[in-house]
């Protein structure tokens, strides 16, 4: 780094710093209280509102009288009450593995099979099984099969092959209606279309017409019932199921031709059902499909299949939901719908930063430790995936990272789809970080205090991006090489922005690095990366070092970008991701955002940091900052004396790196005593919660603020009846919520209480 270098980015650590002038006459008000939004047990406070936001439910289908309890975990079974209910891997109807004809919707994370759709009322997803259920009444049993889309309802058919004896030495094998795929043991099958419903007999290809399927384009659901005095139900049942395209008559499955991926005599089927998520492993295995893919070329399902004891369903027996450790996939419901199914990007160049995958229902990858049904609570790791990449990224291509990062860590781990490979966690793809957390706190017990984030490349902007933007959540942010803007700087002047918008004007880190005082930062770089250069990575180390926050950097002169990750080398920067607790009650918050990115609709953006509450920038344009500096003298302040290091790993894994470090040596701390001093630059509104800032409960204190502009600072966990002044005029008296709101113009103030 040059001398030059050094001096143009030091106007970065006075950025927008307060102006002073001349105060006049405040605004006060009373604030009313807020209502209290639900914190999930194992989430840290101070989380977005789109982090507590309850689950929507998804739609029950019309004529379904059985529970609607389907398990989360893609590939898993359980019984709900007279019914068997099973989930499916989402967007995983890529039929066999045939010819590639279309570039993949995630560039780099090509699905086994090679299967499209032959028209677009399909969105690129019309065959999707997502659930599926057989259930009983003392009358009839029950089938259903719900469609991840559904936007045409004459395009899917499903068809259940039916094995009564469960004995594979009896009846047919060859699946009727022109599926084209094979399983020993048929007796009968069952067809069901937008355009009605049919018995099979395998033996002889009789069909008896059932009548109409309850269509529920809401749902997204078929529904069939059948009388038992149509098709009697006893014993043990071996059933499969599969999907694809319907034909013109809704009878039968619509052949896939090589334009659409599939080579000569390879079969209409797009999905099969009741595969288990251990059947499915993740090596290499982005989809979940990979032995679809393989079973479909060979034309043989056998192995997929599910046992139906049809007792069990009488007794109505329930099972519980499935938890599985080891590597996994699950789904959730989200607070939004963009659409239905999956859109390629402009150019299918995955750089349009817009969503691709549309659908209310949401997969997220998720590894959970062998240790973790003894653990009281496990820490959370996040993995944040890369450009062009997906959820699946890390259990595909990273396995070893994954043990030593999760296994080892006894760590549950997480990887977010955020609704496709380009949307650099904002917007959309933030709030299906946020929802995604909401989920994994509701279905597992997650230690709060807990909570590493990491990511590479685009993912290690996400750590940069969420880290930074919440630092007071986590514990600890490990980027692998991952760029200090949104898109790629090549060095320091050549911003380089992935798109336009917000990621181009608000989509830099290196203005917001001061939030980092109390997370510390790991940042892993390789000197031969050709996409995320060097060059652009060290205004980054140079902004940590001069503010004094610890950090450490890796940099490995071996390492490129697109052949480092395929070694699954990242031994030490798993070791470092740390279990230590996150920091709560710092004496210091420094905290600087960029306002434009909160969406108040979505629940996504600043909310402040530790003890500074509520945060809302003045300037909300895009590209503007806001900035808070306080010190509380009520918390411990020990003198921080910055100590540098340098090392290097050798061997190192998977090459040598050189290694420079800034950790804290503490020393004497002054006198506690309840006051606070803060600057405020671009700084509409924001709260001080004083028992978190260390005042002891129902003291008087007082704050000192330096602003440049009109802000409103609400004072939370005040005594009720203390008399509040601003610059020694009384402005009035804490209410019973123990909340006051003081308004003032720029200036120096002081609020006394």
């Amino acid at each position: 780094m040059t001398r030059r270098t050094v001096r143009a980015l030091r106007p970065l650590a006075v950025l927008a710093v307060a102006s002073t002038v001349a105060m006049v006459a405040p605004h006060v008000r009373a604030a009313a209280p807020p209502p209290a939004p639900t914190l999930p047990a194992g989430m840290p406070d101070g989380v977005p509102p789109a982090a507590l936001r309850p689950e929507p439910a998804l739609p029950v289908p019309a004529g379904w009288l059985l529970p609607d309890a389907f398990p989360r975990t893609s590939g898993s079974v359980r019984l709900a009450g007279g019914a068997l209910e099973w989930s499916d891997f989402l967007y995983d109807d890529h039929g066999a593995k045939g010819e590639p004809v279309d570039f993949p919707v995630a560039g780099l994370a090509a699905s086994a099979g090679t299967y499209t759709y032959p028209t677009d009322d399909a969105k690129m997803n019309g065959a999707d099984i997502f659930r599926t259920a057989v259930g009983l009444t003392p009358d009839a049993s029950w089938w259903r099969v719900d469609w991840n889309t559904l936007a045409n309802r004459n395009v899917p058919i499903a068809e259940f092959a039916l094995d009564t004896d469960d004995s594979a030495a009896t009846g047919g094998s060859a699946w009727p209606a022109g599926a084209g795929v094979a399983s020993p043991g048929i007796d009968t099958a069952l067809l069901l279309s937008s355009k009605g419903a049919w018995l099979i007999d395998v033996a002889t290809g009789a069909r008896r017409a059932l009548g109409a399927v309850r269509v529920d384009s809401t749902a997204r659901s078929f529904v069939l019932r059948v009388p038992r005095s149509t098709m009697p139900v006893a014993g043990t049942w071996r059933i499969r199921l599969a999907s694809g395209v319907a034909d013109a008559t809704g009878e039968g499955f619509a052949p896939v031709t090589r334009d659409n991926g599939a080579l000569p005599g390879q079969p209409a089927v797009y999905n099969v059902a009741f595969r288990a998520y251990y059947q499915e492993p993740e090596k290499s295995n982005y989809w979940m499909d990979d032995a679809q893919a393989n079973a479909l070329a060979a034309g043989d399902i056998a192995p997929f299949s599910s046992e139906v004891r049809w007792g069990e369903l009488a007794a109505k027996r329930t099972t519980p939901e499935p938890q599985p450790t080891g590597y996994t996939n699950r789904w959730y419901v989200s607070s939004i719908e963009l659409g239905q199914g999956a859109v390629h990007d402009a150019g299918n160049s995955t750089e349009d930063l817009r969503p691709n995958f549309l659908g209310r229902v949401q997969p997220y990858a998720i590894y959970v430790p062998t240790t973790y049904p003894r653990q009281s609570k496990a820490p959370l790791t996040w993995i944040l995936h890369s450009l062009s990449e997906q959820h699946n990224q890390y259990g595909s291509f990273n396995p070893t990272f994954v043990t030593q990062a999760c296994e080892q860590r006894h760590s549950i781990c997480v990887t977010p789809l955020g609704r496709g490979p380009d949307g650099w966690y904002f917007d959309e793809a933030e709030l299906d970080f946020w929802e995604v957390w909401n989920r994994v706190a509701h279905a597992y017990r997650l230690d709060s205090e807990r909570t590493a984030l990491s990511g590479y490349s685009m993912g290690g902007w996400g750590t940069y991006k969420l880290g930074l933007a919440h630092p007071d959540l986590f514990s600890k942010a490990v980027v692998l090489e991952g760029p200090v803007i949104c898109g790629l700087r090549a060095a320091p002047g050549l911003p380089g922005s992935a798109g336009p918008g917000r990621c181009s004007t608000d989509g830099d880190s290196v203005p917001i690095i001061e939030s980092a005082r109390n997370l510390p930062y790991l940042i892993s770089q390789g000197a031969a990366d050709e996409l995320v250069p060097v060059a652009g990575v060290l205004p980054n180390i140079q902004r940590f070092d001069l503010l004094g926050y610890r950090y450490r950097f890796e940099l490995y002169p071996a390492a490129d970008h697109l052949a480092y990750p395929v070694l699954d080398a990242f031994s030490d920067q798993a070791a470092h991701l740390s279990d230590a607790p996150r920091t709560r009650r710092p004496a210091q918050v420094t905290y600087q955002w960029y306002p434009n990115l909160d969406v108040p609709k979505w629940g996504i953006g600043s909310t402040g940091a530790y003890w500074v509450r509520d945060t809302h920038g003045r300037d909300i344009t895009g590209g503007s900052l806001a900035r808070v500096d306080a010190v509380s003298e009520a918390l411990p302040r020990p003198a921080i004396t910055p100590v540098h290091s340098y090392n290097a790993l050798v061997p190192g894994d998977p090459f040598p790196a050189v290694v420079q470090e800034q950790t804290w040596a503490l020393g004497a701390a002054p006198a506690r005593r309840p006051a606070i001093a803060m600057s405020l630059t671009n700084v509409g509104s924001l709260g001080v919660d004083l028992v978190r800032a260390g005042f002891p409960t129902g003291s008087h204190g007082s704050i000192g603020v330096n602003t440049d502009g009109r802000a409103t600072l609400q004072l939370i966990g005040v005594r009720a009846g203390f008399v509040v002044r601003l610059d020694g005029a009384v402005v009035g008296r804490v209410p019973a919520s123990g909340r006051f709101s003081v308004t003032f113009l720029a200036g120096r103030h002081v609020i006394a209480f």
